[in-house]
């Protein structure tokens, strides 16, 4: 067994097989969230000629984010001690990174408005808490617990 894996086991952080696992899975439970809070901005009509908020351009950039939060978590389990906290950390620091182009730039695009970049800052959000659990295997309690 390498140093890396008995780390990564050790701290929460994920072999190649569960980490592939974990990614997949937070891309789909990312994305379904983003559909519904798509589905209902368009229902809503809150910017209906903004692109940022169709469908296609969610589902890239959701996919984009949640892969590349993924490959960092990945790096993080090889060469941190404590890959879990590390990347809360990096991805919190994103998070709010993520957020400074919704209130700047998106009310001032063709369509947009404040309630848009809004609404894009709440995916951003829910991505960001749905990969920091499922990647780092965070188990949430329940009222059973």
């Amino acid at each position: 067994m390498s140093t890396a894996t008995e780390r990564g086991r050790a701290t929460g952080g994920a072999s190649g097989v569960v980490l592939l696992r974990r990614g997949v899975a937070a891309l789909a439970l990312s994305l379904v969230i983003s559909w519904l809070i798509t589905f209902g901005a368009i229902s809503a009509a809150v910017a209906p000629e903004l692109n940022a908020l169709q469908y296609g351009s969610v589902t890239f950039l959701t996919t984009v984010g949640v892969v590349g939060a993924t490959l960092v978590y990945g790096v993080l389990a090889r060469v941190s001690s404590n890959p879990d906290r590390l990347f809360t950390i990096v991805a919190a620091v994103v998070l709010v990174l993520s957020l400074i182009p919704d209130v700047t730039v998106i009310p001032n695009q063709p369509g947009g408005n404040l309630a848009a970049g809004g609404i894009l800052g709440a995916m951003h959000v829910t991505t960001a808490v749905v990969c920091v659990v499922v990647l780092t295997g965070v188990r949430v309690r329940t009222a059973t617990d």
